[in-house]
């Protein structure tokens, strides 16, 4: 099995820049087309710097990972006892800690990085991604 492309935060930054750069090219919902992660992949080229190669399928599991960490930042963002910063996320102190808590344990484990730590894609990746509104497809 060949091992895990890691991405240094060099590398994520420009796949991140160049999709929005891209954005035009996108199809509905920023779903980039296997083309466009090759382009991506020419356009990271200088700054890779892991042994492992990235590859087209590297750059789509990327993308998922991130489109992921997007959701849960957002889900974040919309409980209405915490109050999200950029650079400290969920800002959680002693008062909302026990809620924190719970709210890692029991609906969103992968929040757990996001405590009070931001996400340095966030407002790049709030223009990639299509604005929802929540409960419309209901």
């Amino acid at each position: 099995m060949a091992p895990s492309a890691i991405w240094t935060p060099a590398e994520e930054e420009a796949f991140v820049e160049f999709l929005l750069d891209n954005l035009a090219d996108a199809g509905d919902g920023s779903n980039f087309k296997k083309a466009m992660f090759q382009k991506a992949l020419s356009h990271i080229a200088p700054l890779l710097q892991s042994r492992a190669v990235k590859g087209v399928k590297s750059c789509q599991n990327k993308w998922a990972a991130l489109r992921r960490t997007y959701k849960v930042v957002r889900a974040i963002q919309e409980v209405s006892s915490w109050h999200w910063d950029d650079h400290t996320g969920a800002s959680i102190n002693p008062d909302t800690a026990s809620l924190w808590e719970d709210y890692v344990k029991q609906r969103h484990p992968d929040a757990k990085p996001f405590r009070n730590n931001g996400w340095v894609h966030l407002q790049k990746m709030s223009l990639i991604m299509p604005s929802s509104t929540p409960g419309a497809n209901v």
